[in-house]
């Protein structure tokens, strides 16, 4: 997350609806992610404004720190 941070990526681990809660969120739960996934989720928002090309640097962004 913090890396993200660094290179001007705003991700949030928590859900959208209970950003106070700092427990699993009950849909992540329902969809059957697996439990030593649960906690390693991150909630990425986009909006009308966001173009595709700065999606794909997001995703880039997240495999390169994912392979660190």
């Amino acid at each position: 997350m913090h890396l993200l941070d660094l290179k001007g990526i705003c991700i949030s681990t928590g859900s959208a609806c209970d950003s106070h809660n700092q427990q699993v969120s009950h849909v992540i739960q329902a969809i059957g992610v697996p439990e030593d996934f649960c906690e390693g989720t991150i909630r990425i928002t986009f909006s009308k404004n966001n173009t595709e090309q700065e999606a794909r640097t997001i995703a880039g962004t997240i495999i390169k720190a994912l392979k660190l």
